[in-house]
């Protein structure tokens, strides 16, 4: 008993402290942060079906402009072969 007594005012001189710093939060403050969280999250993110919709349609652009290429450069080789033929 005798120690609790001695060193009960730096327990609560921590206490104090530790409340004063706000290191420990209270449920109202923790639900406002998680809607703060929740709000900057939509608003900044986007969610992963969608994204995975989005890039799955931007590889099958990537595949269409490859392939048109591809065929561009095949009708600009036979040009150029048919021009060195007749030279």
């Amino acid at each position: 008993m005798d120690n609790w007594l001695i060193y009960a005012p730096c327990g609560l001189f921590v206490i104090s402290i530790l409340v004063s710093l706000k290191l420990f939060a209270r449920s109202d403050e923790l639900t406002a942060l998680e809607a703060k969280i929740m709000t900057y999250a939509v608003e900044h993110f986007v969610s992963k079906d969608t994204y995975s919709d989005n890039h799955k349609a931007l590889q099958d652009q990537m595949l269409q402009i490859h392939q048109d290429v591809s065929d561009v450069k095949n009708i600009l080789i036979g040009i150029v072969n048919d021009r060195n033929r007749r030279n």
